[in-house]
């Protein structure tokens, strides 16, 4: 199935401040709309049900899968993380431009499925940058830590399939550079077509001459 819509996906290791930039960036710019993804994955008590994500549980998770609800959904630190067709549909609804938070799996997906859609990854400064972070958050053990911080090597040498990497050393520098990069997509031939269309439309009302 092929979707053509113009899309952000963001990608990121754990660790790399992705959630916070994402938010951040969704204060500044009304024409986005956060996709909010299906996890098997226990709810954080900082976090609220429909905004992070839904949770449910692993058998709701199958059921969905068997029913085709998701475009995407792949297995992340040994929790299933889905994106549903129906959220998508929302925010394409709403006249929005849907704001995927992915991880690589998931953006190798969307990918082969997408039209319209910008690829960014956002990496930390540094691999010691990384594993500070993580430690720093205290949500994980070490085990945890260290299998995330093996993940993001792998991550890591998938960012080849992205359009734009964005460094994320300094918070207020990597929000300026992702909200650079969106504001140029939106002013994109994809993006204005159906305004450009609607002139032209518009037009024939009002002949010259």
């Amino acid at each position: 199935m092929k979707i053509d819509t113009v899309s952000i996906v963001i990608s990121a290791p754990s660790g790399t401040g992705k959630t916070t930039l994402i938010y951040k960036l969704l204060d500044r710019l009304d024409d986005l709309s956060f996709v909010t993804s299906t996890t098997t994955r226990d709810k954080r008590l900082s976090e609220e049900e429909g905004k992070n994500y839904y949770y449910v549980s692993n058998n709701k998770f199958q059921k969905m899968i068997d029913d085709e609800e998701f475009l995407e959904w792949a297995i992340v630190h040994g929790n299933r993380y889905g994106t549903t067709k129906k959220e998508v549909d929302r925010i394409r609804d709403a006249g929005r431009i849907p704001v995927f938070d992915v991880d690589v799996q998931g953006a190798r997906i969307l990918k082969s499925i997408m039209g319209g859609a910008t690829f960014i990854f956002i990496i930390p400064p540094t691999f010691e940058a990384l594993k500070k972070r993580l430690k720093n958050r205290a949500t994980d053990s070490e085990q945890q830590i260290a299998t995330r911080l093996d993940n993001a090597i792998t991550e890591l040498k998938e960012y080849t399939m992205y359009d734009y990497i964005v460094v994320n050393d300094k918070i207020d520098s990597a929000l300026s550079d992702l909200e650079s990069i969106i504001r140029t997509q939106m002013l994109s031939k994809n993006f204005m077509e159906e305004k450009v269309r609607l002139i032209l439309e518009n037009n024939n009302d009002h002949p010259s001459g």
